[in-house]
């Protein structure tokens, strides 16, 4: 089973970008041992602008005419049943990077097995201050466009923290591909999945009930 780990930071060093991915990757991990992990940095290819002349959707030209990595990057996707995304904030939005993968995955809209598509997803984003649920919302619109289906997210905003990294977001990043590896396992024509503990909660006085007795009265 092959998954995708698609960091969309614009920082050509490792980052927190990074760090949160490869958490989610350890869960996704725990739960499907058998996963081949495809590592992508979206900022480590050469992918162009969109330049718009719609030559791509012409049946006779049928791909897109630039030349640079971006079918390198399809092709490191190709075979994936799965994606972990993870992406900071920038200008409230999505990174111009992604923005620019996501207009240039245009060409194959014609196309019968849309590359990056009909996935189970799991997405991370953080952002310093603010707007990490907007820029997440703004993504939906390409999953569907895709076939694509979220099936956990997480949101950080960083505040007062300096080190995202000290703090739970690892275990939340960890809990988001753990729940992509169950959704995978769900899957399977084996039908093998992880069954969770069922925690039953004590029961509670209702509104109404008798105030129970003092012991000895």
């Amino acid at each position: 089973m092959k998954i995708v780990a698609l960091s969309c930071t614009q920082k050509r060093l490792p980052s927190l970008t990074d760090a949160l991915l490869e958490a989610a990757v350890t869960g996704v991990v725990r739960e499907v041992g058998d996963a081949e992990i495809q590592r992508i940095r979206l900022i480590d290819h050469r992918i162009a602008m969109c330049e718009g002349e719609d030559t791509c959707l012409d049946p006779e030209v049928g791909r897109c005419t630039l030349d640079d990595d971006f079918e390198h990057v399809v092709g490191l996707g190709e075979g994936a049943q799965a994606m972990l995304l993870a992406m900071p904030v920038y200008a409230g939005n999505v990174p111009a990077i992604l923005k620019i993968f996501q207009e240039r995955l245009k060409s194959f809209m014609n196309a019968g097995q849309r590359p990056f598509g009909n996935l189970l997803v799991g997405t991370i984003v953080h952002s310093r201050t603010m707007l990490t649920e907007p820029a997440l919302g703004s993504l939906f619109p390409w999953y569907l466009r895709l076939r694509n289906r979220n099936v956990a997210s997480a949101c950080f905003t960083q505040h007062e923290h300096q080190d995202l990294t000290r703090t739970a977001a690892l275990d939340m990043c960890v809990a988001v591909g753990r729940q992509l590896g169950m959704a995978l396992g769900n899957s399977r024509p084996d039908g093998h999945r992880t069954a969770l503990p069922l925690v039953q909660s004590p029961a509670r006085p209702r509104c109404g009930d008798p105030a129970p007795s003092a012991s000895g009265s």
